[in-house]
């Protein structure tokens, strides 16, 4: 069963970049930390564990890149090797969220508030995250339970999350 308290860091996986936010359970407030850019795979785990030392999260959140039909692609492959090896670098619980849409969103919001379009490149990805992470704190505690049963063997639950037209 999820613990109804901790923070949680939401990652926004990209080949070139990764969007990273930090959420707390009790509150559901979320806030998007950072966008990595990370050129080699040793700064990328550097990166991501000195983001997790300092943020201390119980639990990680990466979205899962499906297609506008809800079908895997090649990207969700990428994802959940990306979810994985983030369960073996840092022993922490790993859940994957459908994230059709929130670059969109992300890149929408950010032109709705201004920001120019050399910026917004680096901040969609961060920002993305955080909507992963508000999607996910909609979730009620009975789902997350229901979905975190301590009967799975595997260590990564796939949360599904009805996507609306953007």
């Amino acid at each position: 069963m999820p613990d109804s308290e901790g923070a949680v860091l939401a990652f926004d996986y990209g080949m070139r970049f990764i969007g990273v936010a930090w959420g707390e359970r009790r509150s559901r407030v979320c806030r998007p930390l950072v966008s990595l850019e990370c050129r080699t795979r040793a700064q990328r785990w550097e990166s991501i564990h000195a983001l997790i030392r300092e943020w201390t999260p119980k639990s990680l959140l990466v979205g899962l890149a499906l297609n506008s039909e809800g079908q895997e692609q090649t990207t969700t492959r990428q994802c959940r090797n990306f979810a994985r090896d983030l369960h073996r670098h840092t022993h922490l619980p790993v859940a994957l969220i459908d994230e059709r849409y929130t670059s969109l969103e992300a890149d929408q919001q950010l032109q709705t508030a201004g920001v120019a379009r050399a910026q917004r490149r680096s901040m969609e990805h961060a920002l993305a995250a955080t909507l992963l992470l508000e999607d996910y704190f909609g979730l009620s505690m009975e789902q997350q339970s229901a979905l975190c049963s301590s009967e799975r063997t595997d260590f990564f639950i796939t949360l599904a999350v009805e996507v609306t037209d953007v």
